[in-house]
């Protein structure tokens, strides 16, 4: 029998009358046992039997004419209608079975199975002839119908929700089913897709509202051909205003269908990931711009530590600095620019600790190069912190002030702020694994004191590790072989992953390790997301629910039963809403529920985002969307929605917010301007340092031309800087400028200054430039403090220089007076080579030099010494070497700073001085003892005459011969003063520690009988020790008290000796309260011979202030009078200290 309106066939009642046939044709339907019933196009009853009347409930009147939705729920009606569409498009005459649900008059559902044909005349649809047969098993059926038709709306809930779009394809690959999302993002028409072949529908439409239409095909066709794999991959929808078509990110995943109606078919989900996309186009832009931003810093090397000290990101500053690559430095420690007396005292683990306490530090000291040269740096280290406050690393920007520290004195002092702790775990074993020492952390690790294991043998105390060959195979290589071994393994007795480094030594292995365990779980987490996402609605980590208010029965499917760490048997039954809460982040929780309590009581729509623990104890982002639905009297009975896992773009957004944080940081702890423009040469932002620069917030240029209102002229020309002059213009246009510009501007508070800027250009995922960013420093103090010191260079009487303190004297600094002395460029002492010490001073002189300048460093005091060099060309010229030391935190000294001066003429006229004073010396003795013979014979002869003709002569001839004797006695005394002033400096004793008050005392009982006649009074305060030959302070004293008793006037005479301290030497001071000398003459009193006063008046020779005068030289002191007539006189005389 055919099933068609225009069968020709008449077998069964072809033969009778019209009447005849019809009543045949009811007997037959009331017969069946089976439902039958006819509809038209529009789904209305034309005809049914008594079954189906009994079945429904209702009267044969009052089904007739009614549409079919009067028995069938909606869903069940679109499914229906949905395959009708297909065969009709196919041209097939298959009858279509479905499993559904009748909706009897009394409210009650009754599972049915539906058996449908298409009724076509002429090729036009005219309607249906059905047969509903009730299933066996009515309970059980009904019970699994419901749940069927509850999954079926689920589904649909999640794809509205979710806004996912969904292909349905039967096993030949035509289109059976698609939902709105999918018309609303490809701008398809259900009607016109429904029943088409998915291939040709790609090929015909589909590609072409794709951006790369034949790579999305060469994805897609192939799934067809095996149809055994899951596929995903992205796509962009390219905007169309003609079709309705919105520009947007699609995700897609497909996979097999491999059960039900559609088994052998395909389900192909697209989700909308244009926000992720977005968030991580920005992230990748703010990447670009900090670090464009930081590499346009060239002056500083800045780059990021993680929380443990470890560098992350380097950039080229750094690399122009401290001489590391990227690839180097990366993932080591930051102690490495550390001395190594720093990272003994652990001052980069306390710097770290400080800048945690104090929100940043800032610091000066020693650093280390990577070819082991040393530079002094100005270095500032800022906390990093993630978007819940969590403690994620630091800023470190680093500045070489090698440049300042040697040419500003006040830089002595060093501003290091020194802190923190070791942060790896650290302990050592000798040659035997016996535990030497243990720090606070491996104590912790290991979980035994420092006193339990000291002195134990590794293996005694974890024995298990004998069995694990990577631990033993590690430290018996590191012994045996002398070479630094590693191992990474996770250790059951102690209960975490373990990384170990050890490094050996001669008397056993020191071994530096740390808990992993953190690292690995995140990179098992790296390796777990890479697995397949879950079919149908599973796919995507999208998950259902339906939550029954008043039964408090939250009903969700696997995927969101395993999101949230709920067992999926459960869930699939229905838990409370209270253990739903329990597993979101408490952080979070209260907003959640009261997010939900605000839907029921609305009526409304429901979105919130939030973070949740699954059922692996890991955090994940997630955004639940859905809705409330209320009775017919606005009672919130049910609440449906869906959950999609968001965590990648949640990451991908806080990572920017990380990215853009620390870039407001780097913003606000730069000791330099940064400026940031767009591509168009508007300036969109500048920090604190570029507005204080220019004198205010003026960067409000929105184009390049208006760059003309910052006037500036370039400082090495003064020529005008143009708009396009500037380093912005440069670095929009594409350039690297890493060679820094230089303008002299006047800024807007009306000041001059002198700016250095460097700029680097950010570029989108094209290579095209978005962004320029400029740094700026201002150099007006530097510029005016090279132009300072390079006239003091210019002017300074001989070499500058800066060397370590090393017997060779490598030199680090020589000025240009270099060549004048040595003969040799300044290039060639800073680079070694040319040694000065092995090279330059000569080898008879070098011990001498090295022991005297390390004397001098050991009493912290400068030293001044004089020494011999050979020059270029084999000149041999004296130099003096004026300097000090330069000392670490340890007090030793590290570096010499000074003036080396030619002193080779000076020291040829020493030599002809004391050649002169030997022979004036000689010339002296020689004359004296010449001139005392004939003086003797003279007073010899007088006397004789007096004695033999004294009778004879008369009063005149006696007052003669008295003058003439007077005259050679005082000719005699002349004569021996001046023996005695010649030979101050060759007959004198060597210098020994003398005690004054002693030496002082001598003189007192010297001058006994003048001062007895005199009745003078001497008083002294206590003196101290000094440096000197004791025969000669003696006499010094004896002149000054016999003068000051002589020229005491006519009271009695009162003399008073007292010493103050004054650097490393004594000032001793005689008062006396005589006559005074008048300030004209003040000079003359210290000539040989020049007397104020004649003989008559005052005895005495001429020369005992002269005698004086040479004594206090020869002790390298000075001596002086301060005085006025009738005021007394106080002569002054310095001695060195007593060492």
């Amino acid at each position: 029998m055919s099933t068609r309106a225009d069968a020709t066939e008449e077998g069964f009642w072809g033969d009778v009358d019209g009447d005849v046939a019809r009543q045949r044709y009811r007997t037959l339907v009331n017969t069946i046992d089976d439902g039958i019933y006819q509809l038209d196009a529009e789904g209305n009853f034309v005809a049914v039997n008594e079954v189906i009347v009994e079945l429904t409930g209702y009267a044969r009147d009052e089904l007739v004419g009614e549409h079919v939705s009067l028995v069938l729920d909606d869903d069940d009606i679109e499914t229906i209608q949905d395959e009708i569409h297909t065969q009709l498009k196919a041209g097939g005459t298959d009858i279509a079975t479905f499993e559904l649900g009748i909706q009897t008059a009394g409210g009650d559902t009754v599972p049915c199975e539906l058996r449908v044909n298409l009724l076509v005349a002429d090729g036009e649809f005219e309607g249906t002839i059905g047969v509903a047969r009730e299933l066996t098993e009515r309970q059980q059926r009904r019970k699994t119908l419901d749940s069927a038709r509850e999954s079926h709306r689920s589904v649909r809930n999640v794809l509205d929700e979710a806004n996912i779009g969904v292909f349905v394809l039967d096993e030949n690959f035509d289109v059976a089913w698609i939902d709105e999302t999918v018309e609303e993002y490809f701008g398809l028409d259900r009607s016109e897709v429904v029943g088409r072949d998915k291939r040709a529908l790609i090929e015909e439409t589909v590609k072409d509202r794709v951006a790369d239409p034949d790579r999305f095909a060469d994805t897609v066709l192939p799934t067809y051909d095996d149809n055994a794999d899951s596929e995903r991959f992205e796509c962009r929808i390219v905007g169309d205003n003609e079709l309705d078509l919105e520009e947007r990110w699609l995700e897609h995943h497909s996979k097999p269908i491999e059960s039900g109606q559609y088994d052998g078919g395909r389900i192909e989900l697209y989700y909308d990931i244009t926000d992720r996309k977005e968030s991580e186009g920005a992230l990748q832009e703010s990447r670009a711009e900090f670090q464009s931003l930081v590499d346009a810093v060239e002056e500083y090397a800045i780059f990021r530590l993680d929380a443990d000290g470890h560098v992350v990101s380097w950039n080229s500053g750094a690399k122009r600095i401290k001489g590391y690559d990227c690839d180097e430095i990366l993932g080591e420690h930051f102690s490495t620019f550390y001395t190594d007396e720093d990272r003994e005292a652990g001052v980069p683990e306390r710097n770290l600790e400080r800048a945690l306490e104090d929100g940043s530090v800032e610091d000066e000291g020693w650093r280390v190069r990577e070819d082991g040269r040393q530079f002094w740096a100005n270095v500032t280290i800022t906390p990093i912190s993630d978007d819940d406050g969590t403690h994620s690393g630091y800023l470190k920007v680093t500045r070489d002030m090698t440049d300042w520290r040697e040419r500003e004195q006040e830089l002595e002092s060093e501003l290091q702020r020194l802190f923190g702790r070791i942060s790896d775990a650290f302990y050592a074993v000798d040659e035997e694994f016996r535990f030497t020492h243990v720090n606070e952390r491996a104590e912790e690790l290991l979980q035994h004191s420092e006193d339990d294991l000291l002195g134990e043998r590794l293996w005694d105390v974890f024995p298990d590790l004998t069995d694990l060959d990577e631990v033993w195979d590690a430290f018996h290589t590191a012994l045996e072989q002398q070479e630094a071994t590693s191992y990474e393994l996770y250790y059951d007795t102690l209960d975490f992953w373990v990384e170990a480094n050890l490094y050996p030594s001669e008397t056993g292995i020191s071994v530096y390790f740390r808990d992993v365990t953190e690292r690995k779980e995140r990179e098992q987490y790296l390796e777990d997301a890479k697995a397949q996402l879950e079919a149908a609605t599973e796919a995507g980590a999208v998950g259902t629910w339906e939550w029954k208010i008043d039964e408090d029965r939250f009903v969700t499917g696997a995927s969101f039963a395993r999101t949230f760490g709920v067992d999926p048997d459960a869930a699939r039954e229905g838990v409370s809403l209270e253990r739903i809460l329990s597993s979101i982040h408490e952080a979070d929780r209260d907003r959640v529920e009261r997010k939900i309590q605000e839907a029921v009581e609305s009526g409304g729509e429901y979105e919130e985002e939030y973070r949740v623990w699954n059922a692996d104890g890991e955090l994940r982002w997630v955004v639940g969307r859905g809705h409330v639905e209320c009775d017919d009297d606005g009672n919130p009975v049910a609440f449906p929605g869906a959950l999609a896992d968001i965590t990648e773009r949640k990451q991908a957004e806080l990572e920017l917010e990380k990215q853009q944080r620390q870039l407001e940081t780097l913003f606000q702890v730069l000791p330099v301007g940064a400026v940031v423009a767009d591509a168009d040469g508007s300036l969109i932002r500048a920090n604190e340092t570029a507005r204080e620069i220019w004198g205010g917030d003026v960067f409000d240029a929105e184009s390049v031309e208006e760059y003309e209102k910052y006037s500036a002229v370039w400082a090495e020309t003064g020529e005008p800087v143009e708009p396009e002059d500037w380093t912005m213009y440069q670095v929009l246009q594409g350039e690297e400028v890493t060679e820094p510009n230089i303008y002299e501007i006047e800024t807007f508070d009306d000041e001059q200054r002198i700016i250095m800027e460097h700029g680097m250009p950010v570029r989108d995922a094209g290579g095209n430039v978005s962004r320029a960013v400029v740094t700026l420093t201002d150099i007006t103090e530097r510029r005016e403090y090279e132009r300072q010191l390079e006239t003091l260079m210019d002017n300074v009487p001989g070499m500058v220089y800066r060397c370590r303190n090393d017997r060779s004297w490598p030199m680090e600094f020589v000025s240009d007076a270099c060549r004048e002395i040595t003969g040799y460029d300044p290039e060639s002492l800073e680079t070694g080579d040319v040694s000065y010490g092995d090279d330059v001073v000569l080898e008879d002189d070098r011990e001498e030099v090295w022991e005297e300048v390390q004397q001098s460093l050991a009493e912290r005091d400068t030293f001044s010494v004089a020494y011999r060099i050979e020059t270029a060309d084999g000149e041999r010229r004296w130099v003096r070497s004026h300097g000090r030391g330069i000392f670490d935190d340890d007090g030793t000294p590290v570096t010499l700073e000074g003036i080396i001066s030619d002193i080779t003429e000076r020291k040829r006229l020493e030599i002809e001085l004391r050649e002169s004073n030997e022979r004036l010396e000689q010339f002296a003795y020689a004359a004296s003892h010449d001139l005392q013979e004939p003086l003797r014979m003279v007073t010899s002869y007088l006397q004789l005459l007096e004695r033999r003709y004294g009778d004879e002569l008369d009063e005149d001839g006696e007052e003669f011969i008295g003058f003439a004797v007077d005259g050679a006695e005082r000719m005699r005394a002349m004569i021996d003063a001046l023996l005695e002033y010649s030979r101050v400096e060759t007959r004198g004793e060597s210098f020994e520690p003398i005690d004054l008050d002693e030496v002082l005392t001598d003189a007192v009982e010297d001058l006994q009988l003048q001062i007895e006649e005199s009745d003078a009074e001497i008083t002294s305060e206590q003196l101290p020790d000094v440096m000197g030959d004791a025969s000669q302070v003696r006499q010094v004293f004896q002149n000054l008290l016999s003068n000051a008793i002589t020229y005491s006037g006519d009271d009695l005479p009162c003399v008073h000796v007292d010493a103050k301290s004054q650097g490393g030497q004594w000032v001793i001071s005689v008062h006396d309260d005589g006559i005074g000398i008048d300030p004209e003459d003040q000079e003359r009193i210290f000539s040989v011979f020049d007397r104020l006063h004649s003989h008559e008046e005052h005895e005495g020779t001429g020369i005992g202030l002269a005698l004086c005068e040479r004594i206090v030289e020869r002790h390298d002191g000075e001596i002086w009078v301060e005085s006025n007539p009738g005021d007394g006189s106080t002569f002054s005389f310095t001695l060195p200290a007593a060492e």
